[in-house]
């Protein structure tokens, strides 16, 4: 068994506390990438968001963006995407009207929200790529603005309500999970991690047993499914690891393990 590819989601993996990287796992995906593997980040975030933490990693890389919606090449190639359609984005974008949550619709390169009151612009430090006001936004969904992924922020009891909720709404028609101690992710049910990494092993043309995934959260859970060689983080929810082939510490010991070395 030879690993050629080493894919790692982002927030509470390398990065931590939304802004810090830890210099053992930047040097690890270094090292890895010297040794002729390659690397990807599959991540929640936006590809501009992604493409600033590999700027600070000083690391290029294929990445797996908005959950699967969409998928590039490290050259920057485009290779998969997926929205939204407009009837079922009107529909999500009202559903916690009533509610505390705060709103946010993923655009190919914004955050958006429909009023950018004082809880949605607390968001903005933890953001690498704009967050803007749309007061039309209805008129504006799944006509000029496509979206990939709509979260709902808030306090973590709720938000478990709300995914309840919707997923008995809403059907076949989404996934929807935790992605972190304060944010629910609702994708299309075509779109996850799990399909977005498939269709960059389809281009690459790696075998599932040819990479390495790394997580820490439930939108993890559909990469662990694509290969045999899944890595969760020690700090992760007990259910997430109990869908890992591994456990472990930090990004760097995943990676040693795939470069060959004993964890």
């Amino acid at each position: 068994m030879m690993i050629k590819l080493i894919v790692s989601d982002l927030d509470g993996t390398p990065l931590h506390s939304h802004t810090t990287i830890r210099d053992e796992d930047r040097e690890a995906l270094h090292e890895a990438r010297r040794q002729g593997l390659a690397v990807a980040f599959a991540s929640g975030r936006m590809l501009p968001e992604i493409r600033d933490i590999m700027e600070r990693m000083e690391l290029n890389a294929h990445a797996i963006s908005q959950n699967g919606a969409y998928v590039h090449t490290a050259e920057g190639q485009l290779i998969r995407h997926h929205v939204f359609d407009r009837e079922l984005i009107l529909s999500l974008a009202e559903a916690a009207a009533d509610t505390p949550f705060v709103t946010v619709l993923a655009g190919p390169d914004r955050y958006i929200v429909k009023h950018l009151d004082e809880k949605a612009a607390r968001l903005r430090q933890r953001l690498l790529a704009p967050l803007v006001e749309i007061e039309d936004l209805n008129d504006q969904l799944g006509k000029e603005l496509l979206c990939g992924k709509i979260s709902y922020m808030g306090d973590i009891a709720g938000l478990r309500r709300l995914r309840e909720q919707l997923l008995e709404a809403y059907g076949d028609a989404i996934d929807a999970y935790i992605s972190d101690s304060d944010c629910l992710d609702v994708m299309p049910r075509a779109s996850s991690k799990g399909t977005g990494l498939i269709a960059l092993l389809d281009d690459l043309d790696v075998k599932p047993e040819e990479v390495l995934c790394i997580g820490d959260a439930f939108n993890d859970i559909s990469m662990f499914a694509v290969t045999p060689h899944s890595f969760a983080m020690a700090s992760s929810h007990a259910e997430v690891q109990a869908h890992a082939s591994h456990t472990v510490r930090f990004v760097s010991d995943a990676v040693r393990w795939a470069m060959g070395q004993t964890v």
